[in-house]
């Protein structure tokens, strides 16, 4: 590796809030910013992370808008109330591919990176889909996604409730399940897509009637209709390329019938980077 630190891929300066931000505010610069998390600090000192993930699990979305940031209002509730407190951190000189099994290991999308007890910058899923842009060609190495796709893939049709896609994510343990109409390619949801449109615990307990609502709409409400497709015989930097480009975490395997063969996600290609460069 040329550039195989931390520090050399780490986004800086940080976009940071207060435990006092309000959830509106938070969800207001993730939105703007285009970004999956934002460190927590206080007096100088981080205190929390909070995720696009976290706060969409406590969103209730009207499903005929679009738009994630629709939802109930927040305004009075802060982040201090649901950041992840002492967030796993990294240091400066940490290897690249330590931070990439770290996320893997568990589930998290951005690492704060600190030295002497300041922070400094934090590591995402774009800066290491950044690292194999860079670093993959140097390994001089075949390196195609067929090799590290997912082959078996869980579909489903346009009419499938919210409610069913959230079972099957969650009894398969998957993030995406591709949209089969006739046999066609036609929409991609995703864990995203469907937290978007999940009651949140608070509206639920108040309203059970909208929540049911909600979840046995089908999937074709909430889902994206236009799917970045990629060819087995691609190379990973061009899977890497598409996913950073388009800010996605999956892309849909085809071949030249366009049958779907399998699917690539961003945790794929980060275990790519921590058997190729360990």
């Amino acid at each position: 590796m040329i550039n195989g630190l931390v520090q050399s891929w780490m986004s800086t300066p940080v976009i940071t809030v207060t435990p006092e931000t309000s959830l509106t505010d938070a969800r207001k610069i993730i939105d703007e910013r285009h970004i999956r998390a934002l460190a927590v600090v206080k007096e100088d000192n981080l205190v929390g992370i909070i995720t696009k993930r976290g706060l969409l699990r406590l969103d209730l979305s009207i499903l005929e808008n679009e738009s994630w940031n629709q939802g109930v209002d927040m305004t009075e509730e802060t982040v201090g109330e649901v950041m992840t407190l002492k967030p796993i951190t990294l240091l400066p000189e940490t290897l690249m591919p330590k931070a990439a099994r770290i996320m893997l290991e568990n589930k998290i999308t951005a690492l704060p990176v600190v030295e002497n007890n300041q922070l400094i910058g934090i590591l995402t899923n774009s800066d290491l889909l950044r690292f194999i842009l860079s670093e993959c060609p140097e390994l001089k190495k075949d390196l195609r996604v067929k090799n590290y796709m997912t082959d078996e893939v869980v579909t489903i049709d346009p009419e499938t409730s919210l409610l069913e896609c959230h079972r099957l994510m969650g009894t398969k343990r998957i993030r995406s399940l591709p949209v089969l109409e006739e046999g066609k390619l036609v929409g991609l949801v995703t864990r995203t897509d469907l937290m978007s449109s999940d009651p949140s615990h608070l509206s639920s307990h108040k309203n059970q009637d909208i929540s049911m609502k909600i979840l046995t709409q089908p999937v074709k409400k909430v889902m994206s209709k236009e799917v970045l497709t990629i060819s087995p015989e691609a190379d990973i930097t061009t899977a890497a390329k598409l996913m950073l480009d388009h800010k996605i975490h999956v892309l849909v395997v085809v071949d030249d019938e366009k049958n779907i063969i399998g699917v690539i996600t961003e945790s794929d290609l980060f275990l790519m980077i921590v058997q190729k460069f360990f």
